[in-house]
This record gives C-alpha cells, sequence and structure tokens, in this order.
C-alpha cells in the first residue's frame, strides 16, 4: 500500500493539521488500523493525536481518498473530537501487550 499526502494545512486555531490523503492500495488490506498505522509512520507522530476521520474509495479507480486530523497533542484530540470518533479511533493492543 502506497500512501501520498495531497493537501496539508496547518488549522491554527484548532492546534491541528488537515490532511488529504491518497491511499494506492497494492497486495495488502486497506483497513483503518492498516492506514493509520502508515499515516502514524508517515507523519512521526504518536497514534493518539492522529484522527483518521474517513476514507472514501474512488469508483471505477483502484485508490481510496482520505480525511485525517494530526493534532498537537492528544489532550487537544480529547477536548475537540466527539467520543464516537475517539472510540473509533482507539488503538487496539495485540495480544502479545496484554
Amino acid at each position: 500500500m502506497k500512501i501520498e499526502v495531497v493537501t496539508d494545512k496547518e488549522n491554527v486555531l484548532l492546534n491541528r493539521r488537515d490532511i488529504v490523503f491518497r491511499v494506492i492500495p497494492e497486495k495488502e488490506v486497506c483497513s483503518r488500523e492498516n492506514v493509520k498505522n502508515r499515516l502514524v509512520a508517515l507523519l512521526d507522530t504518536e497514534p493518539e493525536q492522529l484522527i483518521l476521520d474517513r476514507m472514501n474509495v474512488q469508483y471505477g479507480m483502484q485508490q481510496i481518498i482520505g480525511y485525517a486530523r494530526l493534532y498537537g497533542d492528544a489532550q487537544d484530540a480529547l477536548a475537540i473530537e466527539p467520543d464516537y470518533m475517539i472510540a473509533r479511533n482507539a488503538t487496539t493492543k495485540s495480544e502479545e501487550d496484554q
């Protein structure tokens, strides 16, 4: 899976960056968790600071356009984002961590 950032705008008022990205799938499954992990690595940030809002498959094309918000710290994300979005973006612990 290849991810490229299309736009990256600074939102100073909310202390976040609004990011539009494109995913070009290859052989991997493009689940929310896989895409979020790749974005965290690409943007060199923490998973708690990145909120993956939506991913839309482009009709007739093999690519996905997505929208994410990258907060300055996790407390800003908790204060601004609705509870369902925080729950949707919660990191799952692997069986090794438990």
